[in-house]
Order: structure tokens, then C-alpha cells, then sequence
């Protein structure tokens, strides 16, 4: 299922609990992570550096990037050592890269070796972003064309899983990966629909195809119908069931007016406790 995970990483707590749940996953599927830390371009080339040389002058200014490179450098290494460090803890392959660039572009090109990315719910500046989705994080997810896994809280392992199921592309292509993970790891799971936009029946209906998948695989699940908006019975079932794993496509019905207003999939990373994740269905 997983060959390389990609953990995406910036020396955060949020990174490291990250880093606890991809070496896990590793340990699980035989694979190996691929741990990327990105110097972002602009803290070397950016407005506030230009500002600044025209305030100090160009031959202190061209003294002071080598030096703002050496001190990014410096911190990528310290960053990946340590995460060498815990996969050598725990006899996982690991290899280590560091890039500097624009984020999101550079992660998507690294993407392309992993089966799955893995990130933090909030990035390194988490103390001032009042508990919202790190940016970054969230910058990512929307850019990925793989499977994301989002972390938050303190690591626990899997071994009961909440897949959230609306018919769309996206959760069936979430239905058939949490099935796949969930039989991997011999992990108790649920079924959710919600009633939100759908009728009951139709509601009923998707629940009852993505229970007729399980029995077709063999494998016994708990089916839930839920009424009330899709975000907030997902995150009340997965409280309810005690979920290690919440997973659930990252777009469902109504992408377009989601990417504008504020997506299921936004919600719940915003609010869970719970480690998500994403599948990817057809773009």
C-alpha cells in the first residue's frame, strides 16, 4: 500500500508527532520515509531583506545572506538529523532532503517519489496562529495529488478507524484506502454517512454501498447514519467510537463552491483531534 512516505517537516512539535506516525506507518508497511525540510525562498530573497539593505547598505547586505544561508542551513540539518535519528531508533530506511524554494511547488516535486505525504496539523509559528490550520499545511493539502496523512495531538497507535462516506469520488476512493489500511492493520472500523445534503434515503443508499464493499472484502464493520452537518458528525463519531484515524476524501460533492467557502475537509482538519486522511480521487 505504502512504499515511501513523504514527511514533510520543520522541526515543529506538530512535525515530530508527524515524524512518530510516519516511522509507525513505515514499521507497518515494510516502506521507508523520504523527510523533507524547505528554506523558504523568500527569507533570503525577500521584500523585508531588500529593506533592509537599503537601510544598512549593499556591502553589509551582501555579508548578510551567506550568512542568513549558513544559519538555514544549519537548521535543516539540525531538523533532519533528529529525524534520522529516530528512524535509526527504529531500524526504519530514511532518506533525507533539503531544498530551498517555494514550498508547495517544491513538496509536489518530491511528492512524485511517495505514496503518501505526511505533515503536522500546524506548522513551527502554531504560538500565533490562534489554533487555525497552519497555512503551510493547508497550502499543501489543496496542492497534493497524493494521499495525505495530517497529524495532530500526541502519537497513538491506529487501531480503530472512522471512514466518512458521501458517495462522491473522493470518498470512495477514501472507502476503498481505509478499507485497505484498516484490514493491513486489523483495526476496528465505522461507516459514517450524514444526512446533510442528501435525502435520507439517499443517504441510506451510499451507506449501504460502502457497507456492501466491506462485506465484499470479508471484513466486519459498524455502519452509522448520521443527521446533521457532515463536519460535525464526523468529528462527534469519531469521539464517540474512540477513532485513531479519521479518513475521508479531500473533496466531496461540491468542490468548487468548498474551495471558495470552506470545505468539509477544511472543518474537520481545523477542529479534529484526530489524525486525518485525505484520499485523492479523480481531479
Amino acid at each position: 500500500m505504502y512504499k515511501r512516505i513523504l514527511l514533510c517537516t520543520d522541526g515543529s512539535p506538530a512535525a515530530d508527532i508527524a515524524a512518530d506516525y510516519a516511522v509507525w506507518l513505515v514499521g507497518n508497511f515494510s516502506a521507508s520515509v523520504l523527510a523533507l525540510y524547505v528554506t523558504d525562498i523568500r527569507l533570503l530573497e525577500g521584500p523585508w531583506l531588500a529593506d533592509f539593505a537599503g537601510a544598512i547598505g549593499a556591502q553589509p547586505y551582501a555579508a548578510l545572506v551567506p550568512q542568513m544561508e549558513t544559519i538555514q542551513r544549519d537548521k535543516a540539518d539540525a531538523i533532519l538529523s533528529a529525524v534520522q535519528k529516530k528512524c535509526q531508533d527504529h531500524n526504519i530506511p530514511c532518506e533525507l532532503a533539503h531544498d530551498t524554494g517555494s514550498l508547495v511547488p517544491t513538496m509536489l516535486r518530491h511528492e512524485q517519489r511517495a505514496d503518501l505525504v505526511v505533515l503536522g496539523q500546524h506548522g513551527e509559528h502554531a504560538q500565533w496562529s490562534h489554533g487555525m490550520l497552519g497555512s503551510g499545511v493547508e497550502r499543501i493539502i489543496r496542492a497534493s495529488v497524493k494521499p495525505a496523512l495530517v497529524t495532530t495531538g500526541s502519537f497513538r497507535p491506529i487501531e480503530r478507524i472512522l471512514i466518512a462516506y458521501d458517495g462522491s469520488a473522493g470518498a470512495r476512493k477514501a472507502l476503498a484506502d481505509g478499507l485497505d489500511l484498516a484490514q493491513r492493520l486489523h483495526c476496528e472500523t465505522t461507516l459514517l454517512t450524514a444526512c446533510q445534503h442528501a435525502s435520507e434515503d439517499a443517504a441510506a443508499a451510499f451507506l449501504c454501498e460502502a457497507q456492501q464493499e466491506a462485506e465484499s472484502r470479508c471484513f466486519p464493520v459498524h455502519a452509522q447514519l448520521a443527521h446533521g452537518d457532515a463536519e460535525v458528525e464526523i468529528l462527534h463519531w469519531a469521539h464517540q467510537t474512540k477513532a485513531d484515524l479519521i479518513v475521508m476524501g479531500a473533496y466531496g460533492h461540491t468542490r468548487i463552491r468548498e474551495f471558495v467557502l470552506g470545505s468539509t475537509t477544511h472543518q474537520v482538519l481545523h477542529h479534529t483531534t484526530v489524525p486525518v486522511l485525505l484520499a485523492r480521487g479523480q481531479r
